[in-house]
């Protein structure tokens, strides 16, 4: 409690700061002050945190979530609930946080430098929702390329082995989030495979980690309403009404989906042999192996 009040007191120092500080920053420093405040405070005020590197099924965990208070509550089923703001206005609902940290994945975050002191996480409870890195590349790929439109021009290899975003990216994420991991208590790992095998089981273990309270059949229902094909069917028609987590511009384009095949393994189909042999490697050489992907 001592270390969580030290936190709180120095977000309130640096929103105080801020107006001083701001004439002698860069545009992008602002930025990753702005970015870093919101970040203390966002973990530090919530009931548990959410953490998972882009495109490692986070969103699908907060479509199960959602489906579980929208039928207890008779909430609107095509909207995601918001957890970090929508408990203001309905106190039934929970304050979970949902964050990439500071994963170095998009143009416009160039400006936060990676890594810095993460101790505001220590106090809090953590759900760490992790992927095979190379399904990961793949996916953020086709995210940057055809959501996004940040890779013209860069095949997918190129970007794998050299891009921000790609294998090496991912990697010091993990790798940092592993060692933090081993230093905080209170927090839960969950592999999208783990999940993918054997959803139930899964889904079971993170509610009660999150400390809420569903019977087995809800459980089942919120893991039905999120299968992929499901969600698939429901971005192809706009289900969401525009909601960019789960929609595209391009319907007729099935790489330009958020649930775009869900295919545990399929990063093996963009790649030759021999890159995945040298991805492979890659990983077995650098990776943590907390995570079982060697």
């Amino acid at each position: 409690m001592l270390k969580r009040g030290l936190y709180e007191g120095v977000c309130l120092a640096r929103r105080a700061g801020f107006p001083l500080c701001y004439p002698f920053l860069t545009r992008n420093r602002r930025k990753a002050y702005k970015f870093r405040t919101r970040m203390m405070e966002g973990v530090m005020r919530s009931d548990a945190v959410i953490l998972s590197y882009p495109k490692s099924g986070r969103t699908w965990v907060e479509v199960m979530l959602s489906r579980l208070f929208q039928q207890r509550l008779g909430l609107p089923e095509n909207e995601i609930i918001d957890f970090s703001g929508d408990y203001r206005s309905n106190p039934e609902l929970p304050h979970f946080f949902f964050t990439h940290d500071d994963a170095h994945v998009l143009e416009g975050n160039e400006f936060l430098p990676e890594g810095g002191p993460k101790g505001y996480f220590a106090s809090s409870k953590t759900l760490f929702v992790v992927r095979h890195p190379l399904d990961v590349a793949v996916s953020m790929y086709f995210q940057q390329s055809k959501r996004s439109g940040y890779l013209e021009g860069v095949d997918i290899f190129e970007f794998a082995t050299e891009i921000r975003g790609g294998l090496p990216t991912i990697i010091r994420f993990m790798n940092r989030w592993a060692t933090l991991g081993r230093q905080f208590g209170t927090h839960l790992m969950v592999r999208y495979e783990d999940l993918h095998a054997d959803p139930f089981v899964q889904f079971k273990s993170i509610i009660e980690f999150l400390a809420l309270d569903f019977n087995d059949d809800e459980i089942a229902d919120a893991i039905a309403f999120a299968s992929f094909d499901s969600m698939k069917k429901r971005e192809a028609t706009n289900f969401y009404q525009g909601d960019f987590r789960v929609s595209t511009e391009h319907p007729d384009d099935e790489d330009s989906f958020k649930a775009r095949r869900g295919v545990v393994g399929g990063f093996q189909d963009y790649f030759s042999k021999e890159q995945v042999a040298e991805l492979e490697r890659m990983m077995k050489e650098d990776l943590d192996p907390v995570y079982g992907y060697d």
